[in-house]
């Protein structure tokens, strides 16, 4: 098996067990693209239309790209809270080339102000609503083409929409890695009740980062 065909089984392994534990409202799997490309035929995994959402929201406020992809269901998983998850990758010749995998949580919390007693019932949901958050985008972007080492790692992790916050990461994260993280991180009290037994199906990649990035604050999951 190929490595784009264990990480879209991995996707679709990981979607069906977020809506098993109740953590996922709404999922669209992702769709696979083969095109043939100067370097070697090029294979890609990603969502219906966000190509064109992620292009016509450029530069625009984070609540008004967050609505348009909610609303376009340019998004592989929607949270129970109403944050939205995206896994995109692009391999050529076999190697991955690219990911981009995106947490977007909901900016103003609108699924817990429409229906409050879904939360307030179960402790699981207590961290995602409580009123002290500040809902900040995150991304995990792997990208050969533009490598320029210390300034551009190949894997890099990206805080809010700042255009030059590029944190360096040991390699490409595989979906379990990232889905990993982002439950951990912020769904903790569910991921410890519901989530730990989870294995991983698809290998890590290969480590990217240099050593001038290795030698300064930079992310490693080995």
């Amino acid at each position: 098996m190929s490595d784009a065909k264990k990480i879209i089984k991995e996707i679709h392994d990981l979607t069906s067990d977020m809506i098993g534990v109740g953590l996922c409202r709404y999922s669209n799997f992702p769709k696979q693209a083969i095109y043939p490309g100067e370097d070697g035929p090029v294979e890609e995994i990603s969502i219906p239309g966000v190509e064109e959402a992620s292009v016509a929201l450029k530069e625009r406020p984070y609540a008004e790209t967050y609505r348009v992809l909610r609303a376009q269901g340019a998004f592989n998983i929607e949270m129970i809270d109403g944050a939205l998850v995206q896994f995109r990758y692009r391999f050529q010749s076999g190697s991955l080339v690219k990911h981009v995998l995106s947490f977007f949580p909901s900016p103003d919390l609108l699924e817990y102000q429409n229906d409050p007693e879904i939360y307030d019932l179960d402790v699981l949901y207590a961290e995602v609503v409580a009123k002290d958050i500040v809902t900040t985008p995150i991304r995990f972007d792997f990208d050969i083409k533009n490598f320029q080492d210390y300034i551009h790692p190949t894997s890099h992790f990206t805080i809010g929409q700042y255009k030059n916050c590029r944190i360096p990461v040991r390699g490409g994260l595989t979906p379990f890695r990232f889905m990993n993280f982002v439950l951990r991180a912020f769904y903790n009290t569910a991921y410890l009740e519901l989530c730990t037994d989870w294995k991983r199906s698809a290998p890590d990649f290969e480590q990217t980062v240099t050593e001038k990035e290795a030698a300064d604050l930079h992310w490693s999951f080995l």
